[in-house]
């Protein structure tokens, strides 16, 4: 991940694991008036007190609901502890609960563990405007600019519609261990950063469990950028009579240089010098030209034309990829897609502007490994990416794979894969984008025919041991062998004919 900007890298350090020398120095928040029976405006002030400087560890070992009605700030090297029973309960319409100080200024926080928070949302929301440099933040827990951090034995069970639970971005060096979140929201929502472990988490929200989102709306990311070297691990996403988003969610996105008379709309994202921006109108307005460069690095600017330019980065970034991120043992009961690979486009944003060169568009890189997914409404896999899947011993109950758009590039392994759906008229394998798939299928079960779909302005291979219901349709080269209807087939460069090879 380069670096995120004139005053971010001049924080830019690199530390090592652990708590710096304060970590010695403990504290009970109490000793500072921090309580269940103070009022939320005391209680802020106290515990703000016990935190201030950081290089300590503060414990609150009082169980009960703490009233909080203003976003407290955690400094370096921090530790904070919370017994069983105790929860930060917010009594006011605000947005973060806790966030890193640096958050504010765009400087770079290190070291900071939380662990056994319990955040009560209790129905209160709320989230910078765009004039301020955190607006994009929607976690009620946030970290934006931090390295070596972890969050464990988190809760949170009644998450609201407009902000994420979990919302950490531009990181190096992140651990999620341990986690209960329920509610109408995102559950855990990672933006650009690198080396990251999500694992033994429960989810069960309305829209994305998980949510890896290197390109976003500008009203859910600060900045853009990288996702690299991810584990996520042990999650169960739980079925619900009304669902919606997707269990895991896997955004990227390319943006063009700006120029005079670039026609721009809300969401769209330009780099202007080396300065990255976020396009800020209304949402579904018309799109406008764009006359004048922007050269801001803090906040919103406002163009003669009243077009809005929200500072991401100074980090010269034309993409936002994923790239090295594993997804292993997850079971995800929820009837919904269980992996989206997307470019987002919508009145809201804009994932690829159309003058973006198409050597900058960007690819996300996933495994996908033991994951038993129950939806039957949704598919397994579904996208309109370039994307690069491997999936290997995975149980699917619907379609097994579903990708579309426009000049896209797809590769996929799929291997030792349980197909729950016996067979139907439905299809198994969906490719109708205007693009290219190079697609593996081996070892899966039970055995029989796959019922495939392929687009008219498709270039579809296919290779592996599986059967397909009919090779009409594919794209092969000399030498590739398949199955169908049970009959092994061989392509010689010109057809397929029965593959006699012992």
């Amino acid at each position: 991940m380069r670096a995120l900007g004139a005053a971010w890298a001049a924080a830019a350090v690199l530390l090592g694991p652990g708590l710096g020398r304060g970590e010695g120095v403990e504290v009970d928040a109490g000793a500072f008036g921090f309580s269940p029976a103070s009022n939320a405006t005391a209680n802020v002030a106290s515990l703000q007190r016990a935190l201030q400087g950081g290089q300590r560890t503060v414990r609150v070992t009082r169980p009960g609901d703490y009233e909080l009605n203003e976003t407290v700030y955690l400094d370096d090297d921090t530790r904070v502890i919370f017994a069983p029973g105790a929860a930060l309960k917010k009594a006011a319409r605000y947005g973060f609960v806790l966030c890193n100080r640096g958050a504010l200024t765009r400087t770079w926080n290190r070291n900071i563990r939380i662990d056994g928070l319990h955040i009560k949302v209790n129905g209160k929301e709320g989230g910078p405007p765009p004039s301020e440099p955190t607006w994009g933040l929607r976690g009620q827990l946030t970290l934006y600019g931090v390295r070596s951090a972890e969050i464990t034995r988190f809760t949170c069970l009644d998450l609201e519609p407009r902000q994420f639970c979990i919302h950490v971005c531009a990181f190096e060096d992140l651990l999620i261990d341990g986690f209960e979140i329920r509610g109408k929201k995102d559950g855990i929502h990672l933006g650009a950063g690198r080396r990251f472990t999500v694992r033994n988490g429960i989810c069960e929200t309305h829209d994305d469990a998980i949510a890896l989102n290197a390109q976003d709306y500008p009203t859910s990311q600060p900045m853009q950028g990288d996702i690299e070297d991810g584990l996520v691990e042990n999650i169960v996403d739980e079925a619900k009579p009304q669902t919606g988003g997707n269990s895991v969610r896997l955004l990227t996105g390319a943006w063009p240089d700006w120029r005079p008379g670039l026609r721009v709309r809300n969401g769209d994202t330009v780099r202007c010098g080396m300065n990255v921006y976020r396009v800020v109108l209304p949402s579904g307005s018309p799109e406008r030209e764009s006359v004048e460069a922007s050269r801001h690095t803090v906040g919103t600017w406002r163009d003669a034309a009243g077009i809005g330019f929200f500072h991401c980065s100074s980090d010269g970034a034309t993409q936002a990829n994923i790239r090295r991120v594993v997804f292993r043992n997850m079971t995800l009961r929820d009837n919904r897609t269980s992996f989206k690979f997307a470019w987002d486009i919508c009145p809201a944003n804009r994932a690829i502007h159309p003058e973006t060169p198409k050597d900058r568009w960007p690819t996300c890189e996933a495994t996908l490994e033991n994951c038993q997914a129950s939806a039957t409404n949704g598919p397994f896999i579904w996208g309109n990416s370039n994307v690069r899947v491997r999936a290997s011993g995975v149980t699917v109950a619907g379609t097994l794979f579903d990708v579309n758009g426009r000049g896209i590039s797809v590769e996929a392994e799929l291997e030792r894969v349980t197909l729950l759906r016996p067979l139907s008229d439905r299809p198994d394998l969906v490719f109708t984008a205007e693009g290219s798939l190079d697609l593996s299928l081996r070892a899966l079960s039970p055995p029989r025919d796959l019922i495939a779909q392929w687009g008219k302005r498709s270039a579809v291979r296919v290779r592996g041991d599986a059967s397909l219901a009919s090779l009409q349709g594919l794209a092969p080269i000399s030498g590739d062998r398949l199955m169908e209807r049970g009959v092994r087939k061989f392509n010689d460069g010109r057809s397929w004919t029965e593959d006699l090879a012992p």
